[in-house]
Parts: C-alpha cells; structure tokens; sequence
C-alpha cells in the first residue's frame, strides 16, 4: 500500500509531469452473457473503446470461484460478454448500480472507474496469465490481464504494510496480490519458514500487465513495473534478493538458514510506484520447474526430458542425485505447435506448467561440445534442434547442406517461452565467411531469418547469447527447415464497433517473403451474430486490402473474437502447397509521449455490434466505381450524426495516425487527388473525395474500399466508422480528352 514517507520524491516527479494521450487505430473461446448492471445510462457521446487499466487481486486460484475489479478509462456499464484467451475462464458483470460517468479527457494518470465481475476458473484450468476482453452494451474494451494460480489467494491489506511492524503475514504456499500504489512504496509480507526449508517466491508484474492499454507511469522512461524481491531475516540481514528473472519479474530462492520469521520486501527497483502497478507474488517451497529439456518432442513420438528446476541462491548446487526426469508421450494427433504442460511435482502433486513443442520433425539434442566451426553438428533437414549453454561465452554451431538459391528458415525460440537466451543468429560459408546475421525479431529478443544459398554446399549456423550469459534458464530450441516464398499477415484489427445497419473496416498489410507475389484470400471468420465481410483475394502485386463489415439492420447486440488468416498456394520442390498463415495482432497502447505509434503483440481480435454510436451512419455513392487508367471518378460521403455529436468528423480514403497512413486500401496506382482529409464541422454533412488512377495503375475487378470517418476523442484518441462498402474498379485507359491533369509540381 501507499508508502506515506514518498511525498517529497513523489512530489518531485509530479513536477515534471506532462500529459499526454494515445491513438485509437482501428478460436472460438469462452463468451458468456453477463449480468447487466442495473439502471439505464443516459444516451453516451464521444463514445470510445473501452481502456482496461487494473484488474484486482490481479489472480483467481484454479477451481474456485472469486471477486475482481476492473477499472477502466471510459463505462463497463452493461457488460455483456467476456472472453478469455485460452478459453476456460468465465467471468461476468455483479449487478450493482450503474455508474453516471460523465464524459471526461483520459490523463496520464487516470485509471477510470471500478467495476464488479465473477470469476470462475475450472479445476483443471492451466495456471499462468490470460488475456481477457469485455464487451459492453455500447463499446468492446481493450486487453486486460488475469493469472491463473494453483495457490490460495492472499490479497494485501488495506493498511500500510511499509514497516517490519505493520507486515503482513501470509502463508507457504499463497498467491500474494498487492499494488505498488505510489512512489516508494515498498510493501513488506511476513513468512514463517523452517531451517533447511527451500522458498521461491515469483512475481508476475510485468506479465500481467505487459498489453494493458494505458500503463504510461511518469514521462519519459517509466511504464511498466521492474519488480525487485528481497529477503531478510528477523535481523534485517539480506538472505536473498533478486531483479529480473522473466524480463523485468523477479524471482529468488533460496533455503531458509533457520526456524523463524522472514520479511518478503516487495518494491519496484526505481521505487516507481502507481496503482496500476498490480502483482501477484507467487510464494511456495521449492524446487520448482522452470522448463524440461530438451523443449521439444516430435509427434508420435516418446523422450524423456530433464526437469530443470529452481536451486536456492545461498548454496551450492546440487549433484546428479538432484537430476530429476520425466518422460513424455506424444500421439500422434496432438495438434503441432508450442503448448503448456503440466510437470509432476516432486511429492507427485501436480507441479507448474512448462512450455513445450509438438513437432512434425525430427527434433535432436545438442551436447554443447558444438562450441567450434571444426565441431559443429551436423543436420538434416528439416529438424529441430535442442540447446542450453552451461558455460559463459559459449557459442553453438550447426551444419547443413543447401543447394544454390534454395531458401532455409532458421527459427530460435527462448525468450518467447519465458527463458532467458538473448539470441543472436549467423550463417557462414564453408570458409567461415558471413554471410547473414540475425539478432531481434519482431517485438522479441528472439533472432531468426529466411537464408538464401548463394551457391551448392554447406553451411554453417552459429547461435549465441547475446551477452554470451549462461546458466539454468539458458535454453534455446533452433528450427531449420527448408522454405521458400512464402507470406506473413499484418495489420490493424485489435477491435472494432458497429451499431445495427452500420459498417466498421480494418486493414490488413501483406508482407510478402522470399519473392512471392501470387494471390492471398483473406479469411475471416467466427463473426458476431448478424455481421458479414466481404470476401477479398489480395492479387498479385498488392500488399494491403480493407475488410468492410457490415452489420444486419436486425443484429442482435453482441460481439465476438474474430479470427483473421490468410491462404495461398505456394510453390515448393515436390510442388504447390496451399497453406494458411493466421494474423499477427498487435494491440494498442499507451505510452508518455503524444506522437509515438506504439503497439504489443497480444492474441485477441474483438468486433462488437452495439447501441447507436456517435455517427448514426456513414453512406458512400456510387457503390460501385469504375476508373480508367490516367482517369477520376468522385465519391460522395454523406455522414448522419447523433443527436449528442455535434464536433468535427475526418474522412480518408485510409487509417491514419496524425498524418501517417497505417491502414491502407486503395490499390496501388491509385490515390486521392488533393487533400486526403476532409474535415466536416457545423451543419456539413457531406464531402467528395476525387481518386486518380495513375496509367501504371494495377487492374482490379471489384476491389471493396471504404470511407474511413473519424470522431476525435480526445486529442490522439479517436473511434473509427466506415462507409458501407465501394466496389472498385480499374482497367483500361481514359480516353484523351477525360485524363487527369498532371498534378503540379
């Protein structure tokens, strides 16, 4: 709680405060109808997505059932479904008094109104951090976070727990729930331990609020927590202490020196503090698993794995009679792919879950006597490979033998599964020339490429850690395989809102690799109830397209998770293979700072039908458009307001953010001619928009577009709406006397 001697730091940072806001750009799982809140609000305007800041206690013990808040920039009045990603949890709205929300510009600090919810988590629900989404009456919300643990739940107290006095004393095991509410806040907990007694405490901080939409703390640096963990005994002495263990979440263990009370000292290491600094500290008796190696196992397949597990910090480590197994059993239908799985505890309770990959092929194990050029392992392709570095400085090294031109993905994955290998990736010839290197991917320490050979031979793939660190979370699992062309789907999709009988769009970037320029359909399905798309194949030499929803003038409210993928045939040495590549979504977020574009990869994709928004309708005619070649065609938007909006309403021909597109739709070729925005205030309802199609334009038969209407929010914040859709065409050439004019120089 709030540490009361921070005043003067805290008034101090305060000084140097600046507010600023952020944009709005813009699987079946688990949806249940929630319980409305009770009363009816007044009619809403300047209605916005709803921004989750805080869930608390941030975690639910599995197969029980609990209370939560949730606050949020902007009314969870009348929640209606929830989802959560994996599916399992189930949550829903406490009927309590709705809450008049007038309408009021999100600060940098605000953290929005609280609100209600049940949560149900099924005994067998996986512990770990979900993702979760809410959909109201009126909007859909944005990511918020909930963890799953095996342990019951503490939540802290409401009094100040600052002192060795005022400790809150908590139990082995427990799930420890606080916030770091302020500047210096430290918060102490009491544990009672035995001498010999083996204690890991870990918390999920960062992790639990990694995707939240607004964590923007103190301008320039501050945003999420950087926990630090400290253990002293009843003396004040430091038994353990520990800073970063997943990312910015610390962990230590250690074994308890003598019977008696300990004081667990949580604070964040720059002694930031705000409410939203949320955390769960998981504390039990060790060891505890922390991954099985090898990570992989080939389906169908059987291998036993070595169960690394937590060894205390104040002792020496153990010898091969501390080495435990367990062997894993694969069928042959477990979908591929990275999952979670249970690892028994040492007393054959069920233990924590570790990551692990179903692989279609071979998967091997690296002794780490690979450590030169002259001793590198040999692969063949395609297999996985299994690597831990045990040594500092040390570097892997892998052969493999390609053909010239052919194209390998080389793929490591350590970071995303919640170890440690900072990775760096190079590809030398035979004579130890380099010839590619790799170090981040994107939004991961990860490293991989796509390595075209220059010529028939073999090759040599090099991994290392970045800082050449080494140690018990030091495990890689490398991918190599043979590929080719091949395609990635990007975009901007987090959410989106449509009332009955309106349209909502959102844009998707193609990324074509290795050459590849055939024609990609995009996918969409898992629609909310009374809502359709309509059906695009991005041709060959188009990288971006719009998806137009429209609404039935009778959709029922509701909302729905909605998946995106995209499906071509590519070409392959036995031949064309058709393969689908699913979305990479990215939600938006909240930093200090106005003008930054800053997003994180998160899992969910929500479209909601709701009440009437601030624009009643946005109508765009002619419906279908033909343009030639050199030529222009004109495109009327008429917008119908709500009776509560009367502001100013943008229009594009794409998404922007200030004055940069990031959602694309026109084909290439084609552009606006003269300004881009159109601005409508007072009583204008209607503007024309004038597209040129270059004579290099691309044909395209019935290509549907969208206008883009924004309503701003606050300053950077806006909600997006979309015309019903436009057919576009283009083809031929303008005749002479019907040709654009050049534009000016």
């Amino acid at each position: 709680m709030k540490h009361t001697t921070g005043s003067v730091v805290r008034a101090w940072w305060m000084s140097r405060r600046m507010v600023f806001c952020r944009p709005l750009t813009g699987l079946v799982v688990w949806s249940v109808a929630c319980g409305l809140v009770q009363g009816v609000a007044n009619a809403d305007h300047k209605i916005s997505f709803r921004q989750i800041t805080r869930t608390h206690p941030i975690a639910v013990q599995r197969g029980q059932t609990a209370r939560v808040r949730v606050w949020s920039n902007f009314t969870l009045n009348n929640s209606h479904s929830t989802f959560f990603i994996p599916a399992g949890v189930r949550m829903t709205q406490l009927k309590e008094p709705a809450k008049k929300v007038e309408f009021s510009e999100p600060q940098e600090s605000d953290q929005g109104e609280d609100y209600g919810f049940s949560v149900e988590v099924p005994k067998g629900q996986l512990p770990g951090v979900y993702e979760y989404r809410i959909a109201t009456d009126q909007a859909v919300s944005s990511v918020g976070h909930l963890m799953v643990t095996d342990y019951p739940v503490v939540t802290e107290n409401a009094g100040d727990n600052h002192t060795t006095a005022t400790a809150q004393l908590v139990p082995i095991p427990s799930a420890v729930c606080g916030n770091i509410d302020d500047f210096e806040d430290v918060d102490l907990y009491r544990i009672h331990g035995r001498a010999g007694q083996e204690l890991v405490c870990q918390i999920f901080a960062q992790r639990v609020t990694r995707a939240i939409h607004c964590m923007a703390i103190q301008y320039p640096k501050i945003h999420l927590m950087d926990s630090y963990l400290t253990l002293r005994d009843s003396r004040g002495r430091v038994v353990a202490e520990n800073d970063n263990h997943v990312g910015g979440d610390a962990m230590l263990r250690c074994r308890l020196p003598a019977s008696g009370d300990y004081i667990l000292e949580v604070r964040d290491s720059r002694y930031a503090g705000d409410p939203r600094y949320v955390y769960c500290v998981e504390i039990s008796e060790g060891p505890t698993a922390i991954a099985t190696f090898p990570l992989s196992v080939q389906r169908g397949h059987a291998t036993s794995a070595l169960v690394v597990e937590t060894q205390p910090e104040n002792v020496p480590r153990g010898g091969p009679d501390m080495v435990r197994r367990v062997r894993w059993n694969v069928s042959t239908d477990v979908p591929v792919g990275w999952r979670r799985v249970r690892v028994a505890g040492a007393d054959g309770r069920p233990g924590p879950v570790v990551p692990q990959l179903v692989s279609r092929h071979r998967q091997v194990v690296a002794d780490g006597k690979n450590n030169s050029v002259d001793k590198a392992l040999p692969l063949q392709l395609p297999v996985g490979v299994n690597g831990r570095f045990q040594r500092a400085g040390q570097t892997h090294f892998y052969r493999f033998t390609a053909t010239a031109q052919s194209v390998t993905r080389i793929d490591v994955q350590s970071r995303r599964r919640g170890l440690a290998v900072d990775s760096v990736v190079v590809v030398m010839d035979g004579k130890g020339e380099i010839l590619a290197t790799a170090d981040d991917g994107d939004f991961t320490k990860d490293a991989g490429l796509y390595f075209r050979a220059p010529a028939d031979g073999d090759y040599v793939i090099g991994v290392r850690d970045l800082n050449r660190r080494a140690g018990d979370l030091f495990i890689y699992h490398l991918s190599v395989e043979p590929s080719g062309e091949d395609f990635e789907i990007h975009g901007e999709y987090y959410y989106g809102m449509l009332a009955p009988g309106g349209h909502a769009a959102w844009f998707v970037r193609l990324k074509r690799l290795n050459g590849f320029n055939g024609p990609v359909e995009i996918l969409v399905d898992r629609l909310p109830k009374g809502v359709t798309c309509e059906p695009v194949v991005i041709p060959a030499g188009f990288t971006h397209c719009a998806l137009v929803f429209s609404a039935a003038v009778k959709a029922p409210i509701n909302a729905s998770l909605v998946r995106v993928r995209g499906r071509a045939r590519l070409p392959r040495p036995g031949g064309e293979v058709s393969v689908e590549r699913h979305a990479n979504v990215l939600g938006e977020l909240r930093r200090a700072g106005a003008s930054r574009f800053v997003r994180m990869p998160i899992q969910s994709q929500l479209l909601g039908v709701t009440r009437p928004l601030d624009l009643h309708g946005v109508t765009a005619t002619p419906s279908q458009l033909t343009l030639k070649r050199g030529g222009t065609a004109r495109l009327t938007v008429r917008i119908k307001r709500s009776p509560e909006y009367s502001e100013q309403v943008l229009l594009n021909m794409a998404l922007l953010f200030f004055n940069n597109a990031v959602g694309q739709q026109l084909p290439p070729g084609v552009s606006v001619q003269g300004e881009a925005t159109k601005k409508l205030t007072g009583d204008a309802l209607e503007a024309v928009f004038t597209l040129r199609a270059s004579d290099s334009a691309k044909s395209v038969a019935r290509w549907p577009i969208a206008v883009v209407a924004r309503v701003p929010i606050t300053y950077t914040i806006m909600t997006s709406y979309a015309s019903n859709p436009v057919f576009l065409t283009v083809g031929g050439t303008a005749a002479v006397g019907t040709r654009a004019a050049p534009k000016a120089p």
